[in-house]
């Protein structure tokens, strides 16, 4: 694995409706292939990445890349922001983000998702649509979505 880390900013995520989702991809900076974390958040990433369990350095030198993706609305994101619960775009968005992390080639296909709060409930809803490629969850302090 690369010492280097990659960081792309702003990429455009496309969902099945045409709306395009902002995030940030932080990975190593090589042409390997690696598991990815996913971050569905509302927030400002400096602050998801202020109280989150996973640190992007620690993370990337595991051998993992980490995608934080704004919600529709939100930093960059089209579409309108519904804090309303449950907000029904959540699970189909969150299947459209990881299954599109793991067509990108830089990952091995493999994608975990973690978060706490309202970002724990997002992993809920997105288990729910039962994604191929998303084999774990952490949600922490969160409530199981209605």
């Amino acid at each position: 694995m690369s010492e280097t880390i990659r960081i792309d900013r702003n990429v455009s995520i496309p969902m099945r409706d045409g709306i395009r989702l902002s995030g940030d991809i932080y990975r190593p900076g090589d042409d390997g292939q690696y598991p990815a974390i996913v971050i569905r958040t509302p927030y400002d990433i400096n602050e998801v990445l202020d109280f989150s369990y996973v640190r992007v350095l620690p993370t990337i030198r595991a051998g993992y890349a980490l995608v934080l993706s704004y919600v529709r609305g939100r930093f960059g994101s089209e579409g309108k922001y519904d804090s309303s619960a449950p907000q029904a775009v959540e699970g189909p968005d969150s299947y459209d983000t990881i299954e599109w992390v793991a067509a990108q080639p830089w990952c091995d296909g493999n994608i975990g998702m973690d978060g706490e709060s309202g970002l724990g409930t997002v992993q809920w809803k997105a288990a729910r649509e039962n994604p191929p490629h998303l084999k774990a969850i952490a949600p922490s302090l969160a409530g199981i979505p209605g």
